[in-house]
């Protein structure tokens, strides 16, 4: 990346920048920072200014398909030390995340509480960590974790705004970038309701499909009907649905018995943080041919059946040209914020387990947003 593109990406994340200015002037000198994450443009406004204040930053992937490969390359660059790649297989997953745990951290930064549950698991004891994700603490539900953890998935700003919002505005420009089609008179199946589901079905209304919601909670249930969408029991929805969307933070939720029952020609999408909330699997035990890039079609009992992304977050398949850092710049603050607060002592006295992100940081990177910094 050269110095306008980099001047320009840190045009589009104002909060990070502005308050990572104050990181960088940090004496982290000696500290040891561990992340797994999305590795795109928008980390970079993150962890420079740890690299800068002297601080070891070590990143690998909590995905394999929303790392891009420029952005790795200009984090190595600068001191970062990454071993990431677009693309990995589960191997290299699994040893990049070996290579994570394999020394101690003073800080860890996660999405989807791997490296948190291994690093308890290798007996590391980090000052504290972070969790992004509901998938991470579906993983860490009931893991006794020997430092406080502090979870910034439950805070209302990301609640509110990046999922309830964001990702329904970044998933139909991948999902029409990707396959060519628009949404009108599609029959759109969106299975979990929670802020995301809602952002999601909310956005596909907009651009004309008709929207079928699944979920196990019958208040959501209640809450898609006023929101004009139909509801239906799993395998009802699946026989009609022209595009299904997995919504979750669960494992499996999509597997044989909901795969088999999909409608002919239905396209498969997942904007939940695991990429096994559809049994990818499974599917790969069937005929596969690769139509272009992040498209890939099934054959099922002699019927296709189209999975976008190898089942990865559609939002952030890379290389699409849709990526808004913008949209993400509150929450790369809030990973900022919360990595400075624990390596500056703030989390010293903080009981083990998960935490509620500190409310004053929130605020802080909230009234920024409010001003219109963004």
């Amino acid at each position: 990346m050269d110095a306008a593109e980099l001047e320009w990406i840190g045009w589009t994340t104002p909060i990070t920048t502005s308050l990572g200015a104050a990181v960088a002037a940090s004496d982290f000198g000696g500290a040891t920072v561990a992340c797994r994450q999305h590795i795109l443009a928008d980390t970079i406004p993150i962890f420079t200014p740890f690299v800068e204040a002297g601080a070891r930053v070590r990143l690998a992937p909590c995905n394999p398909d929303s790392t891009d490969d420029r952005t790795v390359a200009h984090l190595r660059s600068i001191g970062v030390e990454v071993q990431a790649r677009s693309g990995m297989s589960v191997g290299e997953m699994e040893e990049s995340l070996a290579w994570l745990v394999s020394e101690p951290s003073d800080a860890l930064c996660d999405m989807g509480g791997d490296l948190i549950a291994a690093a308890a698991a290798a007996g590391h004891r980090p000052t504290g960590a972070l969790e992004a994700t509901t998938t991470g603490l579906h993983r860490l539900d009931g893991l006794e974790l020997p430092f406080p953890v502090l979870d910034w998935n439950g805070i209302a700003l990301k609640n509110l705004i990046h999922n309830r919002h964001h990702v329904g505005v970044e998933t139909w420009p991948a999902f029409t970038s990707i396959t060519g089609l628009a949404l009108y008179g599609r029959e759109v199946v969106v299975v979990g309701f929670g802020p995301v589901g809602q952002g999601v079905a909310a956005r596909a209304r907009d651009l004309g499909a008709v929207v079928t919601v699944v979920d196990l909670d019958p208040v959501r249930l209640v809450q898609a009907r006023h929101d004009g969408c139909r509801v239906a029991e799993m395998s009802t929805a699946l026989r009609t649905a022209s595009v299904v969307v997995t919504a979750t933070g669960f494992d499996g939720v999509l597997g044989e018995q909901q795969l088999s029952q999909v409608a002919e020609g239905a396209i498969l999408v997942n904007v939940g943080h695991s990429d096994r909330e559809i049994d990818v699997d499974w599917l790969d035990r069937h005929p596969i041919t690769p139509i272009r890039r992040h498209l890939d079609r099934y054959e099922i009992d002699g019927g296709p059946v189209y999975l976008l992304n190898r089942g990865s977050l559609v939002n952030l398949a890379t290389g699409l040209g849709i990526a808004a850092p913008q949209l993400f710049d509150p929450f790369a603050a809030v990973m900022l914020l919360g990595l400075d607060a624990i390596l500056s002592g703030q989390a010293d006295n903080l009981p083990n387990g998960l935490q509620p992100y500190p409310q004053h940081l929130e605020a802080r990177i909230a009234r920024a947003l409010a001003s219109g910094t963004t």
